[in-house]
Order: C-alpha cells, then structure tokens, then sequence
C-alpha cells in the first residue's frame, strides 16, 4: 500500500472531489458549505485522536482515517439528492438514515457464514453477482457517462425531473460503493484481526 500516512494525506482528495460536486450539483446552496466543512473537520482530526487511541502503531490510525475518508467520499455523493429534497426534511432524513443503514448491514452480511463481498466458501458465490452487477445497470441507467445522451434527456424530460433521476442514481451508486467499503474496511481490518491490540 506505499507510506501509509502518504496514502492518508493523499485520502482527502477524494471526498474533496465529491464535495465539490456536491457543492454545485443540482445548484449551489452556501447552507451545504457548513455540512462540508464540518465533515473535513472532523476527518482531519480524526488521525490525532486515533494516534491517541493507538500510540504505539500509527499505521493503525492512518489505516482506519483512509477508510472514513472513502465513506465520506460516498457521503457526498449523496447530497445531490438531498439537495433536491431540500424542504421535505422527513425525506432527507429517512435518505441519510437509508444510507448509513448500509454500513451496518454490510457489517451484518460479513458476519454470514459466506459474506456477498469476496465470499470465503466457494459455495454460493453466485450471491455475489447480483451485487457486483449494480454498478453496471446503476451506469446504464445513468446513460453510461454520454454527455449527449445526457443533455437530450434534459431538454426532453425537463430540469427538475432530470436533475431527481440523475440524483437518484447517483445516490445508489453511492450506498453500493459505501456497502463495498465497508465490507472491505471489516474484512481487512476486523476479520483479519488487523484492529486486535
């Protein structure tokens, strides 16, 4: 994995990225700004206290903030969405309750005797493919990335309509990549007993 502290300073430039789209999708709103700024703050204090919580090996630290940096990278990537439901603070809260319930649930499923991300067994590996197929039919759903395709569905379907779906899909993807992250951080860190003292 190289210098772990590099690869955690270098960590930040992913959920700076989604922050930033975050920021300016579907339209800027400087009340998301405090949501952003709250989160990095605490991402960059999260390798002092974990230093704290394990003095004699930093790599541990640096480990586990490289992992809360991905899952705010997917954080953000669902605030499009939230910004479209801006109003309906019900909606909003079952959106981030949905998504953080994924974290847990990819901790439940790597409990099961045969996991869906990376099974163990060989038995019932075919569980897995349904999972690994989301980002597939999530890609083409969302027009496989073509910008023309894209913009004809805007101009067809209007701003407001467009602009829900896109979020919406770009909200799944998101819990999908949170869902595989924490699967990965569980089996790497906690499975393997890289988190026993």
């Amino acid at each position: 994995m190289g210098n772990p502290f590099k690869v955690m300073i270098m960590g930040y430039l992913m959920p700076l990225f989604t922050a930033v789209v975050a920021l300016l999708i579907p339209e800027y709103d400087q009340q998301y700004i405090k949501w952003i700024v709250a989160v990095f703050v605490l991402l960059m204090l999260l390798p002092i206290v974990l230093s704290f919580r394990f003095p004699d090996n930093k790599e541990k630290a640096y480990r586990l903030t490289l992992s809360y940096q991905l899952y705010a990278f997917t954080f953000f990537s669902t605030v499009p969405l939230l910004k479209v439901m801006k109003g309906t603070i019900v909606i909003q809260l079952l959106l981030v309750g949905l998504f953080i319930g994924f974290y847990f649930l990819a901790r439940f499923d790597q409990r099961t005797e045969v996991p869906i991300v990376f099974p163990d067994s060989d038995k019932r590996k075919w569980l897995a493919i349904p999972f690994y197929a989301v980002p597939v039919l999530l890609t083409l759903f969302g027009f496989g990335g073509d910008h023309r395709v894209t913009r004809r569905f805007f101009e067809t379907h209007g701003y407001d309509f467009a602009m829900t779906y896109i979020s919406i899909i770009l909200y799944l993807f998101a819990c999908w990549l949170l869902f595989l992250f924490s699967s990965l951080a569980y089996k790497s860190l906690v499975k393997e007993g890289y988190l026993e003292n």
